[in-house]
């Protein structure tokens, strides 16, 4: 059976990427480890919340942030995207075609995490905000019961807990995306993913 494991930062960062752009499409990588029993998702990296489409500029910031990861003693395993309508909860076609891309690129190995906005604007202790999807059998598949079973579970204990605070605080204020940084170079986009929380 699959196994995949779930950083706090790989949870909570795609979160506060769409809390801090509520009425767009955000996106963005997911970085970690391949492991024997899956991958282990450590952190997350936004890219967008204005060209959310596959763009060349979407080469750029893929190939930074491997660049990053290589550096960091990881690599890119994984899409997140949140849709920007409330009520919108389908897995969009070009967020399937990059997750197949890094898929191919990850000795056939990666996640999505779609977004639940509905759940975002509700943040509850015992439900998750994020869907993760995983390939079985060539097809994107929902995880039943996020980060209650093995195919998915939280390395840390008490990751709703955690995260309702960082809403509280307004840590969604500390997120830059790619999109901000070719907007003004000084805001660091790529270090995000080494934020405190």
């Amino acid at each position: 059976m699959v196994s995949n494991k779930v950083n706090l930062h790989a949870y909570a960062i795609p979160l506060l990427h769409a809390a801090k752009y509520p009425a767009s499409d955000v996106c963005g990588v997911l970085l970690g480890k391949n492991t024997t029993a899956g991958i282990e998702v450590q952190t997350a990296v936004p890219f967008f919340h204005h060209w959310t489409t596959l763009t060349s500029m979407l080469e750029v910031a893929l190939e930074q942030v491997n660049i990053y990861a290589k550096k960091n003693d990881l690599a890119i395993i994984g899409w997140y995207h949140g849709n920007a309508r409330l009520e919108d909860h389908v897995l969009p076609e070009r967020a399937i075609k990059v997750a197949e891309t890094i898929k191919k690129n990850n000795n056939d190995k990666a996640i999505i995490f779609l977004l639940d906005n509905k759940q975002i604007s509700k943040l509850d202790q015992d439900k998750s905000a994020i869907t993760p999807y995983i390939n079985s059998d060539n097809q994107w598949k929902k995880i039943k019961e996020p980060f209650k079973n093995e195919e998915a579970s939280f390395i840390e204990n008490d990751v709703y807990s955690k995260v309702c605070g960082l809403f509280s605080s307004s840590a969604y204020n500390r997120i830059h995306d790619f999109d901000e940084h070719l907007e003004d170079v000084s805001l660091d986009w790529l270090n995000v993913s080494k934020m405190s929380l």
